[in-house]
């Protein structure tokens, strides 16, 4: 894959987002959810694009959509479109997510995540995130467990 670029997405970047979102997950996010995220001055939408920023052959290769409150970064979802997998590009948007947020004030993230989500357990795990919960049946389509984790931005 190219170096990716990324920049915060925009309202008229709504399509792009519900592609990647289809491609990448057997449960998408509505759009209407997207749409409310790109409203909100809390929250934070920041896409990744494959090849340079300045060439329109560009594509959607990822995104990450987090909150940032007072002290707290909240990362709601991380998606990378299947295509662009296993290059380290997930990575990649975890560390802008800690970045930004702390650039935002932020001084710890949390996140939960599928407890059958092995390649995201590991993801959070080999970037420091602990363990701190669990949120029983917290899935509303098949009442999966939530794994919920933490990780201190001392270093981000």
């Amino acid at each position: 894959m190219p170096e990716p670029h990324f920049r915060e997405a925009l309202p008229g970047d709504l399509d792009l987002l519900l592609a990647l979102e289809h491609a990448a997950f057997d449960r998408p996010w509505p759009a209407g959810a997207f749409e409310q995220e790109l409203m909100l001055p809390q929250a934070a939408v920041w896409l990744a694009f494959t090849g340079p920023e300045d060439q329109s052959e560009s594509e959607l290769a990822g995104y990450a959509d987090f909150w940032v409150v007072e002290d707290e970064v909240s990362l709601l979802n991380i998606a990378v479109h299947p295509a662009h997998r296993r290059r380290g590009l997930g990575g990649r948007l975890l560390e802008l997510v800690e970045r930004v947020g702390a650039e935002r004030g932020g001084e710890q993230v949390f996140l939960e995540v599928r407890a059958s989500n092995a390649a995201g357990l590991a993801l959070y795990r080999g970037r420091g995130y602990v363990q701190v919960g669990i949120r029983k049946g917290y899935y509303s389509d098949d009442k999966e467990d939530a794994i919920v984790m933490r990780r201190v931005l001392d270093d981000a």
